[in-house]
């Protein structure tokens, strides 16, 4: 019974990481640069912050990392090693840094503006690490 439970659990685990790596991906690729040249970027990336923070996305974003310590504890071989990219670079730097940067931006209400630029850097660095570590993880997801 565990192992049938478990023969469904892992591919849903990998989707949850592939979708990710989509999500961090395109953050890297295309919105921050869009939001950049915006005069109210920030504005618009504290929107986006609140809107993502929807059941979907919490559901894909919990399973993907708690999936990956899944791989962590009982996968071997690449397998392993994705799910350990995945959890320190992706989850653990979404935990640690990225959150606090949105935090810190939705809450800076006047100055908003004035931290933008020193959020941008930050958060866009942090995401490119995510990113890469996504792609990695999901790269060694399917070899």
């Amino acid at each position: 019974m565990i192992s049938q439970i478990i023969q469904v659990l892992e591919p849903l685990i990998q989707l949850s990481m592939i979708i990710m790596v989509g999500l961090y991906f395109i953050f890297s690729n295309t919105i921050m640069s869009s939001l950049k040249q915006f005069e109210s970027g920030a504005d618009v990336m504290v929107e986006i912050n609140q809107i993502i923070l929807n059941p979907l996305f919490m559901a894909v974003f919990w399973i993907s990392g708690l999936g990956s310590l899944y791989l962590v504890i009982f996968a071997e071989g690449l397998l392993f090693v994705s799910g350990f990219i995945f959890l320190v670079g992706t989850t653990l730097v979404t935990i640690v840094r990225n959150v606090p940067l949105n935090n810190q931006l939705r809450d800076s209400g006047a100055e908003r503006e004035q931290i933008w630029q020193n959020y941008f850097d930050k958060w866009v660095f942090w995401n490119h690490v995510r990113s890469v570590a996504a792609v990695t993880s999901g790269l060694l997801l399917v070899i």
